[in-house]
């Protein structure tokens, strides 16, 4: 299953479409403005909830919690690493890859991928490439990888304030 998400740079937005391979809505990201922590729901075009993805913010480094179904799937934690960016998931699938480029892939408990995301160096805002080959799991699948992005967007951004 191949999906697309794109956004324009210093956009506002609270609704962004994640996109089929022919360019057609597939689902939404939802987002808050203004919360205590990042807050992220996975909706289909109907507005019924998916995932839920909720920024931990009690912790020394970034922590992501993903529920379906109103019960917790998996946690994302940040790892320290130096020159890298590295995350641990409490479910016992593994991330490999350049985090820092976000070109990435997710394998699950028993070392299969089961999903690759790419993003073009060039392009205008953002724009991620994203395959998932596990269809049974693509929602928890697709909350990793939104909340992957969140946290790398969101130290890019911080960079470019300090700057």
């Amino acid at each position: 299953m191949k999906l697309f998400i794109n956004e324009k740079m210093l956009s506002l937005n609270t609704h962004l479409p994640i996109k089929k391979e022919n360019g057609q809505d597939f689902l939404i990201i939802e987002s808050k403005l203004i919360s205590i922590g990042k807050k992220k729901w996975i909706k289909d075009l109907k507005g019924n909830e998916l995932a839920y993805i909720e920024e931990k913010l009690l912790n020394i480094m970034p922590t992501y919690e993903i529920y379906t179904n109103n019960e917790l799937e998996c946690s994302i934690s940040k790892k320290i690493a130096f020159f890298k960016k590295s995350y641990e998931l409490s479910n016992g699938f593994k991330i490999e890859g350049d985090m820092i480029g976000m070109n990435f892939s997710i394998y699950n408990d028993e070392g299969t991928e089961i999903a690759t995301v790419s993003r073009p160096i060039i392009s205008i805002g953002y724009r991620f490439e994203i395959d998932i080959t596990d269809e049974n799991n693509y929602i928890l699948i697709l909350a990793i990888i939104v909340a992957l992005i969140t946290d790398v967007l969101a130290q890019e951004e911080k960079k470019e304030n300090d700057n």
